[in-house]
């Protein structure tokens, strides 16, 4: 296993992945509660549920599968580039974003399923949001070909200006000469 051909993109595009499938798996989507009174007792209840459990669980277990083969496919890429395996397009970088997007896909339509509840909406649901839409950005960006920008660096001094045919010609003195000689009133040479 040869580490030195991952990017910081694909540890990015990797990272990503992994928590939106931590979170599609662990964190509370739906909070659901509330409380029922009989006589002078209240009883309180509540309950938290995931994106792989009902009201729908399917789209969210088929969006966890997403983001898993996400990382499956770039890990396989990465770290043994001789395994050959089916691709969208016949490319890799295509691949994962189409998974990026079907995984978008599955989320959106769980929650459309659910317009009615979105007081409903938990944690888990909103980070669910921005972890899916940098997944799908990321994967964009590099299906374009056009990689993430790189880290700020400092500034470079700044090269000379080029000299050559493009410039104004220059005397041996110095300065450009004036072809139309030199303006009325100066002290320039005389035709006289």
């Amino acid at each position: 296993m040869n580490l030195d051909n991952v990017r910081r993109d694909d540890w990015l595009v990797g990272g990503l992945a992994l928590l939106l499938v931590l979170d599609l798996l662990i964190l509370p989507w739906f909070s659901l509660g509330g409380s029922v009174t009989v006589g002078s007792t209240s009883i309180s209840y509540g309950a938290d549920l995931t994106s792989t459990d009902a009201p729908d669980g399917w789209l969210g277990i088929l969006a966890v599968l997403a983001s898993l083969f996400v990382l499956i496919d770039m890990a396989v890429e990465r770290l043994s580039p001789q395994t050959q395996v089916p691709a969208v397009n016949g490319s890799r970088v295509q691949t994962r974003f189409v998974l990026a997007a079907a995984a978008v896909v599955f989320m959106a339509l769980k929650f459309i399923f659910h317009l009615g509840h979105f007081s409903d909406l938990g944690f888990g649901f909103w980070l669910g949001v921005i972890l899916a839409g940098g997944l799908l950005y990321t994967t964009m960006q590099a299906r374009q070909g056009s990689p993430l920008p790189p880290p700020a660096r400092p500034a470079e001094p700044a090269a000379a200006p080029p000299t050559g045919p493009a410039g104004p010609p220059t005397g041996p003195a110095g300065p450009p000469t004036d072809p139309a000689g030199p303006p009325p009133g100066s002290a320039g040479p005389s035709a006289y």
